[in-house]
């Protein structure tokens, strides 16, 4: 009885990898991890196309709406922030008013 184990994602790109090395043979890579030659060849395939899927490969539109939404982001996350420090700057200063009115009442 045979038992299989399952690869991680970050092992099979490892696998992977060392079979593209130059000079090193599939088959002894495939062999060496206990995997089928013919599996090694389907992630080696899935490798490349995710590889060569880029972000430049999309439409202009998309990455200039993508782009937009990042701008969107930064500047309500600016604004959040400048919020949050006015705040902590209020509450700083109010708290270095109180311990003087305390000792006045």
């Amino acid at each position: 009885m045979s038992t299989r184990r399952r690869l991680t994602l970050s092992e099979k790109i490892a696998i992977v990898r060392e079979s593209m090395t130059p000079g090193v043979v599939a088959a002894h890579v495939a062999r060496r991890h206990g995997i089928a030659l013919n599996v090694l060849y389907y992630w080696r395939k899935v490798y490349r196309e995710i590889a060569a899927t880029d972000l430049a490969d999309a439409p202009d539109d998309a990455v200039e709406a993508e782009l937009a939404d990042l701008h969107l982001q930064v500047r309500s996350l600016e604004r959040l922030l400048g919020q949050r420090t006015l705040e902590i700057a209020l509450l700083k200063a109010r708290l270095k008013k109180e311990p003087d009115d305390d000792l006045t009442h």
